[in-house]
């Protein structure tokens, strides 16, 4: 079966950050940055090959100075633009004013609902900053998505978070599955299991509908959200860039030599996308998952293999997220 090209693109530009949050798998201290001419390289090539979005990621992207000027020139590629960023850059209003109205979406990160919450998890003092900048935002005529990871030490507070968010007049919160990517014990009882998940975000949402709650998980546990037969949408729907044009097939797999497709920048983009190392991907067998009593099992396709890789060597293995000890 022949995929038709990624939909959209998961684009590193930069691993630097300057917030620790506890609940973070990327690795801040790599130094690798790609250079201005070289994302504008990026985005010809992206153009050239129909790619229609591009999600940019990191790290923290708004520490690089000209990332105005590239998502201007994205726009104008023809591209639209998701832009996560944890808020801390000042005036992130004046930097995108002129994206106002566009097929441009900023995400902001917010992780409790006063400073000392949000500051704990983030190991950073930027709460204040973040509320600015998503006030000017909105006095701007921008619709910002307001991000929230949900995990045990942030549950508790996750209404107060939305309560926060109504008094000053945002429209969308995001709910984000926490992602497993460390072996810690404390990471391990942080993490819930999707059907837990789940089943916080309805009753978040359910007792809000005053305002637009929705959910980011792992493609994997909706497989009514991919086309029959896959195990999630890495390499069926995305591939993920990283600073020195390095593909994977999504950024949960960038720090994983044994999933790097190629290089954009040396391999051209259709070659990159046939790799047979996305077969596993694109042929999945029947959901192999070792807990038959799981209330999300129907709708699973065997959990994230990324996950699986991670913690156990096989992109098969059943998603840590969901084992017993941390349901």
């Amino acid at each position: 079966m022949r995929f038709p090209p990624p939909r959209f693109i998961q684009f590193y530009p930069t691993f630097r950050c300057n917030q620790k949050c506890s609940f973070c798998f990327n690795d801040s201290s790599q130094s690798s940055e790609i250079s201005f001419d070289n994302a504008l390289r990026l985005l010809r090539i992206l153009s050239e090959n129909g790619i229609e979005e591009l999600d940019v990621m990191g790290g923290e992207p708004l520490l690089l100075d000209w990332m105005p000027d590239f998502v201007g020139a994205a726009l104008r590629n023809g591209l639209s633009v998701n832009l996560s960023t944890n808020g801390s850059v000042p005036d992130i209003t004046g930097r995108f004013l002129d994206f106002s109205g566009r097929d441009f979406t900023i995400g902001l990160s917010l992780e409790g609902s006063t400073g000392e919450r949000h500051c704990t998890l983030t190991r950073a003092g930027h709460f204040s900053g973040v509320l600015r900048n998503i006030t000017e935002l909105l006095s701007a005529g921008f619709n910002p998505a307001v991000k929230t990871v949900v995990n045990r030490e942030t549950m508790a507070d996750i209404q107060g978070i939305v309560d926060l968010l109504k008094e000053i007049g945002v429209r969308r919160y995001y709910l984000l599955h926490m992602d497993l990517l460390s072996g810690t014990d404390s990471s391990r009882f942080s993490a819930l299991s999707y059907p837990a998940f789940l089943s916080f975000y309805k009753k978040i949402r359910d007792v809000n509908p005053e305002m637009s709650i929705l959910k980011v998980n792992a493609s994997c546990f909706e497989k009514n959200t991919l086309p029959s037969g896959v195990r999630c949408a890495a390499g069926v729907k995305k591939v993920a860039v990283m600073p020195d044009g390095s593909v994977y097939p999504c950024n949960l797999f960038h720090h994983i030599e044994e999933f790097n497709l190629g290089n954009m920048f040396r391999d051209n983009l259709a070659v990159i996308w046939e790799s047979p190392k996305l077969d596993v991907f694109r042929r999945a067998a029947a959901n192999s998952c070792a807990l038959p009593d799981c209330a999300n099992r129907a709708f699973c396709t065997g959990g994230c293999p990324a996950h699986g890789y991670f913690h156990y060597g096989r992109k098969d293995s059943v998603d840590v997220r969901c084992t017993a000890g941390i349901r």
